[in-house]
């Protein structure tokens, strides 16, 4: 079945999409670049800006390293040492010009203000609520810095810059300056930021000392919560945040290691996209164009190649109903030489259709001549089309609709679950098949067909067609069956002449359960005849006579199977077991031959499915092959080893190993060949029928010289099948 390509989409849409598939990969891969470029501006911006927030952090510590210096130069007057607080205060005045401070004062160790530039010496003084820079210097006795606070003086937020006065060794007061955020203003001012970026400092309280915004509105105002949590926990950072007046900033951020201050600039969001979205509508702009302009010409183009393509159309139809239309002149190179090559076609496709109709013709009397039956089945519907061959290789009427339901009705019940697996196999694996079975013909006679095929799919790979042939092979299976009943009376009579070497042996084994027995009787007897008879002796004579009837029973059992002609199924056969059983059956044998028998066995609990008497057969014939190749050796050196251990890929492995005088090389390669024997008397026939009886068991007979003296005959079996 064919799709359904109406709906297919036309030359134009596909020229259409070709312009898409063109255009926008390299759309993407221009944002891929631009975005690229914009991340690397943005990383260096901020490397910048970087840079630029620890020189402010620097800037910042410049200006209150100046400050403190001016301090520790002050605090040396010798006023200050005299306690001449009032002179002290004119100087301390004169000093403030050349600071960049507003007041300067000093503050007892109890906290009290003892002098301020900002009032008249020996005015009163208020006692400052809050010293945590006193405490902080007297704790360390170094300079510092504070936080914002109100000045209990000016009313405003102020900080202070203070340094230790020390009499006696001791820290009696210290020394401030005091500023406000114009005196930082200049900080910020000197770097030069661009206009709308956000600038400011913070103290150790994450409250803003100085802005380059507003900071009338902003000052002493507690930064965010999430940058304040985010200065506590780094030193330097940088992170997406908001200011106080609410712009979304790339906010980078440097704290002075000395002061605890802190510098902030916040870089706009806005400014940090603009140039990308500024790229972006570029390029969204030229996709556009390009779109448009690419979408016109593949649509006109495409109109052109459809209503060439469309003009050979009606010629095609005509090719097809072996007629003949011209072909007018269409846009393209291609079209045309397409044109022509259909009328060429046109004269191939004529003459391509008389040379298939003589090959049928031909292929349809071979198959006649050879009786060879062809069908074929429909996966999809079911349908079974056969030739009238193949119905009269089935016995089908040539009218009779034959279904697969009618087939497999005809193969005989034995064979029909092979030949439905052996088809179910080859659709699984898309693979050509092969396979032999009977069918029963309407008058009760057997017919064996041979039948070969192949499994056709799709261009999905799924399958479509099961085409195959039948022919009739009734005359060589029956061929083939007469001469495995031949083999069969062969291996019999092999096994029977085997059975003529062991009648010494066998008849010396029961001999002795025999003598025995007579020997009891007699017993027996002269028991009975005493007065009285002692009739406790003879019950164990009995008892002694039921035991050997039943070892004399079981000997001639063992004899019985072997000489037994009929045909025995295959079942369970545990090796060690077996090999035990022949090594107990030739052990008189043995010994009247003069050599000792060693097993080995190591097979443990393996298990074959084998005919038991076959199997008994080709050990009693490799054990008597390694007799006879001792003979001439001494008694000392007469030793045979029967081992069975496992084999490799789940089989079981059995050898018997002789110390004779080994395998010529000339020999060896004839070893196996009917008719072919090293003995004196003999036929030849024992190891050909013993490998025979190994490869129906599907396993393998071979020989192998030692390194030593001798040789060493395998026979491999594959395991039994564990259970499902």
């Amino acid at each position: 079945m064919h799709a359904d390509l109406s709906n297919a989409p036309g030359v134009r849409v596909r020229l259409a999409a070709l312009v898409l598939g063109s255009v926008l990969p390299l759309a993407a891969i221009g944002v891929f670049l631009i975005e690229n470029l914009y991340a690397t501006e943005r990383r260096q911006l901020i490397e910048d800006t970087r840079a630029r927030v620890r020189a402010i952090t620097a800037a910042l510590d410049r200006e209150f390293d100046s400050t403190i210096v001016a301090l520790q130069a002050l605090g040396t007057s010798r006023m200050l040492e005299a306690g001449d607080l009032a002179g002290f205060h004119s100087r301390a005045r004169s000093a403030l010009v050349n600071m960049r401070a507003d007041s300067i004062v000093l503050v007892g160790a109890d906290g009290a203000l003892l002098m301020s530039t900002r009032r008249p010496f020996g005015q009163a003084l208020p006692k400052l609520r809050s010293t945590p820079l006193l405490r902080s210097i007297l704790a360390s006795g170094q300079p510092g810095v504070s936080d914002l606070f109100i000045g209990p003086l000016s009313g405003d937020y102020i900080y202070s810059m203070g340094v230790p006065i020390r009499q006696g060794g001791s820290i009696v007061m210290t020394l401030n300056a005091t500023a406000t955020h114009a005196q930082l203003a200049q900080v910020l001012k000197v770097q030069g930021l661009p206009g709308n970026w956000r600038a400011a400092l913070v103290d150790r309280n994450g409250l803003v000392a100085a802005r380059s915004h507003a900071i009338e509105k902003f000052l002493a105002k507690e930064i965010p919560p999430a940058l304040k949590a985010r200065l506590a926990a780094h030193r330097e950072d940088a992170v997406e945040s908001q200011t106080l007046d609410g712009i979304r900033v790339y906010t980078v951020f440097s704290r002075s290691a000395s002061s605890g201050w802190t510098a902030i600039v916040g870089i706009p969001l806005d400014e940090l996209t603009q140039g990308l979205y500024r790229s972006l509508r570029w390029l969204i702009a030229a996709t556009v164009g390009a779109l448009g302009i690419g979408l016109a010409l593949a649509w006109r183009i495409g109109g052109q190649i459809a209503s060439s393509v469309q003009a050979l159309v009606e010629p095609a139809h005509a090719l097809g109903q072996q007629a003949r239309q011209a072909i007018p002149p269409l846009y393209f190179r291609e079209a045309n030489e397409l044109g022509t090559a259909l009328t060429r076609a046109g004269q191939d496709l004529h003459g391509a259709r008389a040379a298939r109709r003589e090959s049928e013709e031909r292929l349809a009397l071979a198959a006649s001549a050879a009786r060879l039956g062809i069908w074929v089945r429909d996966l999809d519907s079911g349908a079974l089309w056969t030739s009238p061959d193949w119905r009269v290789l089935f016995a089908f009427d040539p009218t009779h609709e034959v279904g697969i339901d009618d087939f497999m009705r005809r193969i005989h019940p034995d064979d029909r679950a092979g030949v439905q697996a052996t088809l179910a196999q080859a659709l699984a694996a898309r693979q050509r098949y092969e396979t032999e079975y009977r069918i029963e013909l309407p008058d009760g006679s057997l017919r064996w067909i041979g039948s070969q095929g192949n499994v056709e799919a799709d261009a999905s790979g799924k399958a479509r067609l099961l085409r195959g042939v039948s022919f009739d092979i009734s005359t060589r299976r029956r061929a083939e069956l007469d001469i495995e009943q031949m083999r069969k009376e062969v291996t019999h009579l092999a096994r029977v002449a085997l059975m003529g070497e062991l009648t010494g042996a066998m008849a010396h084994e029961l001999n002795q359960p025999l003598t025995s027995i007579l020997s009891n009787a007699q017993a027996a007897l002269r028991y009975l005849r005493q007065q009285p008879p002692r009739l406790d002796q003879v019950h164990a004579i009995l008892a002694d006579i039921v035991s050997e009837d039943e070892r004399a029973g079981q000997i001639i059992e063992r004899l019985r199977r072997l000489f037994d002609k009929r045909e025995t199924l295959p079942q369970p056969v545990a090796i060690d077991t077996l090999v035990a059983e022949v090594a107990h059956l030739l052990r008189n044998d043995l010994i009247n031959h003069g050599v000792i028998l060693a097993l080995d066995l190591g097979a443990g609990a393996a298990v074959v499915d084998a005919d038991k008497v076959q199997l008994q057969q080709v050990l009693i014939n490799l054990l008597i092959n390694a007799c006879d190749a001792m003979a001439e050796r001494g008694k000392d050196d007469s030793l045979v080893l029967l081992r069975s251990a496992l084999g490799p890929e789940r089989t079981v492995l059995l050898s018997v190993c002789d110390s004779g005088a080994g395998i010529a090389p000339a020999a060896m390669a004839q070893l196996f060949t009917p008719f072919f024997t090293t003995k004196t008397s003999g036929m030849g026939l024992g190891l050909s029928i013993c490998r025979n009886i190994a490869q129906a068991h599907g396993g393998r007979l071979w020989a192998e010289n030692n390194a030593g003296p001798g040789a060493t005959f395998y026979l491999s079996l594959p395991l039994r099948a564990p259970l499902p």
